[in-house]
């Protein structure tokens, strides 16, 4: 057939987000697509190389897809949650409809990227200092992430203090968070559904 040898299957994948490739060599895919994963290439440890069910083959970013068939996230009623990025159900602000909880600065750009229009915002535990928060807002171009620093139970944000996150997503419904060198003003509309 003039192809090489059928490559060993390392896993299966499913992915999580819809991506546009950037360069020839990468895969355009849909969300919930099944791809095989035929190699990881060592020199590029984000990005996995799979075969789509149309028996093309191109690199894939890895944190964009699931492994199917390992660990907990198989099967059992897991899984969704291992997927879907969405209100957290524990943490300081459980239940709030904005707060995400422990998801990366990565998942909340994707979440937004996904379902996000321009205005929609989450809070999310830092990634960097545990007591802290960031905000992450959807905006055009580029998504913006502000770091909101707690200490004795103030928020701050810049040089603004609030006595409740609430007050401060409520504040920055009114006032923008961000002003940009040319005048545009970015606002907390809604928060990410």
């Amino acid at each position: 057939m003039g192809r090489w040898a059928a490559p060993r299957v390392l896993h299966t994948v499913q992915t999580l987000y819809p991506f546009s490739s950037a360069t020839e060599e990468e895969l355009n895919f849909e969300k919930g697509e099944l791809m095989e994963v035929v190699e990881k290439p060592e020199n590029d440890p984000e990005w996995w190389r799979c075969k789509n069910c149309r028996g093309q083959v191109g690199l894939v970013p890895k944190n964009y897809v699931v492994v199917l068939g390992d660990g907990p996230a198989a099967g059992g009623t897991g899984s969704h949650a291992q997927q879907y990025t969405g209100p957290a159900h524990t943490g300081r602000f459980a239940g709030k409809d904005w707060y995400y909880g422990d998801v990366t600065r990565h998942q909340a750009e994707c979440a937004l990227n996904e379902r996000g229009v321009e205005g929609d915002f989450l809070v999310r535990d830092s990634e960097s200092s545990p007591s802290d928060f960031s905000i992450s807002l959807k905006a055009v171009g580029k998504n913006k992430h502000f770091k909101v620093q707690c200490s004795e139970g103030i928020y701050c944000i810049g040089q603004r203090r609030f006595n409740t996150m609430d007050e401060l997503v409520e504040h920055y419904k009114k006032a923008p968070i961000f002003t940009s060198e040319h005048g545009e003003k970015l606002y907390l509309v809604k928060p990410l559904q």
